[in-house]
């Protein structure tokens, strides 16, 4: 479902973490806001709170579609599928999937019904 994803290139404002987000979730069936230019001009702190609109908090993830903050500088956001999480791998500046347990995650979410 999720697999055309893994290895799309990244390019930030096009195919970013934002966009696979909302790209996971629509190849998921799960409704979202889709993508808001406002976003990338938002800080962090103001990014988090937009996402509280479309979202409620969890403590862990485990549904397919969860969105997890990464623990990575600048922030960055994946996507739970298969028990894994489908983000943007820095190093080959592709979308890459590692198992949860594999990647630091410090907030997660579940998205509200739209």
């Amino acid at each position: 479902m999720c697999s055309d994803l893994i290895g799309r290139k990244y390019s930030y404002g096009k195919d970013d973490c934002i966009h696979l987000v909302i790209d996971a979730l629509e190849q998921l069936g799960i409704k979202n806001p889709g993508v808001k230019g406002v976003w990338y001009e938002m800080t962090p702190r103001e990014v988090l709170r937009e996402l509280n609109v479309f979202c409620e908090r969890v403590e862990h993830p485990s549904y397919d579609g969860d969105i997890v903050l990464l623990g990575v500088r600048p922030l960055a956001f994946g996507v739970i599928w298969q028990s894994g999480v489908l983000y943007i791998n820095s190093s080959i500046s592709a979308v890459d999937w590692k198992p949860a347990e594999y990647l630091t995650i410090r907030r997660s979410y579940r998205t509200k019904s739209l």
